[in-house]
């Protein structure tokens, strides 16, 4: 089975270079079984770049494929005792949208799922359980001869019945995507929130023998620093364990799993060789200051060839070495670091313009601690 990624950041859309790493769309997962029937997994602002890959939109064959929705944002059973169409038709009506569903060009067929249903989809198993979270939610879990992934998004700990619902789920899966929005103490202040931390997520992954453990539905407060910091600390814990990100790719094939993505994040590049200094600061939020060399270059970024690499989110500046304009540092924010395939150092891609707080040069005064903790 295929998992792809189109939205991860839970509650309500991020737009900023802050989240540009992970992505700031809310949720919606793509999963394409082995037989190629598409599940779509929520529809979160992320539904809209789903729209726009390969095999989806105007210009694309017709896809019968199946959506299931977890609740409706703030709940899983509306007030009035309507069912899905209703829900969906209302957000449409005027003034909230000038289209109505009439208009859709999609045949579409809708069925109510409760906790407990379990029912054949596209080649593929589906099993829903409830979640802990106000108002109700619920959680998947998607199985075919290919292997086993878990959604459960908006849930919160704590709660007895809904524990065991999740393990239940989670039992033996090859991918488990597990509501990870906050940090064991956010957690212990936003009880009756109805989400969980990385911590609790590495708990459900160790006690169902989950293989991989995705941490997903990232707090909109939470930069790509924070949530780099998240799946360490739960990397420590529990080796198998990614961040859910825009663009990522799971390819799941009993028992060979391989990641990647489909949205690398490239654009019109201009082949450089320019000598560059860059200023910033490592893991442990120390001061680093490096040589090296700017290879590409975009309207919004560049890729930098560093002997080491400073840390993924964190503020930098960037110094031209062989510039007319002297020591001018242009400022940006650190979206992605590995391996230089073509020099075997560090690889360090950059946005421009993202500067917060302008970090201090190595032999300056180091970053305060307000700069360091997020």
């Amino acid at each position: 089975m295929l998992v792809r990624f189109h939205g991860v950041r839970g509650s309500i859309p991020t737009c900023d270079f802050s989240t540009w790493q992970y992505g700031g769309n809310t949720p919606c997962v793509e999963i394409e079984t082995p037989a190629g029937h598409r599940i779509i997994l929520d529809a979160g602002t992320g539904l809209r770049g789903l729209g726009r890959t390969p095999g989806w939109g105007p210009d694309a064959v017709p896809v019968q494929a199946s959506w299931l929705l977890s609740h409706y944002h703030f709940g899983l059973q509306p007030e009035s005792g309507s069912g899905v169409e209703s829900v969906l038709q209302g957000q449409m009506l005027q003034p909230y949208f000038p289209i109505d569903m009439s208009l859709l060009k999609a045949a579409r067929r809708f069925t109510g799922v409760k906790p407990g249903d379990r029912f054949a989809l596209g080649g593929a198993t589906v099993e829903a359980a409830a979640l802990h979270h106000p108002q109700g939610c619920l959680g998947y879990r998607i199985e075919s001869g290919r292997g086993i992934v878990v959604y459960t998004t908006d849930n919160e700990p704590g709660d007895r019945v809904g524990d065991e619902a999740i393990r239940h789920l989670a039992r033996g899966a090859d991918v488990l995507i597990y509501d990870a929005q906050y940090s064991p103490a956010i957690l212990r202040q936003r009880r009756g929130w109805g989400h969980s931390s990385w911590l609790e997520g590495v708990g459900v992954a160790r006690s169902a023998r989950a293989r991989f453990l995705i941490l997903f539905h990232h707090d909109p407060d939470s930069d790509d620093a924070t949530v780099g910091r998240y799946v360490r600390m739960a990397q420590e814990q529990w080796p198998e364990t990614l961040g859910a990100a825009e663009g990522l790719q799971i390819n799941c094939r009993t028992p060979a799993i391989e990641f990647e993505t489909t949205r690398p994040r490239v654009g019109p590049r201009v082949g450089a060789r320019i000598p560059v200094r860059l200023r910033g600061k490592r893991m442990d939020g120390s001061s680093m200051e490096a040589e090296g060399l700017l290879v590409n270059l975009t309207m919004k970024g560049t890729y930098v060839v560093l002997p080491e690499a400073p840390e993924i989110g964190s503020d930098v500046e960037i110094v031209l070495l062989e510039s007319e304009q002297g020591n001018h540092a242009v400022p940006g924010r650190v979206v992605r670091a590995g391996p230089d395939s073509a020099t075997g150092q560090s690889g360090v891609g950059i946005v421009f313009g993202a500067d917060r707080r302008a970090p201090r040069s190595a032999a300056g005064s180091p970053p305060s601690k307000e700069s360091q903790t997020p």
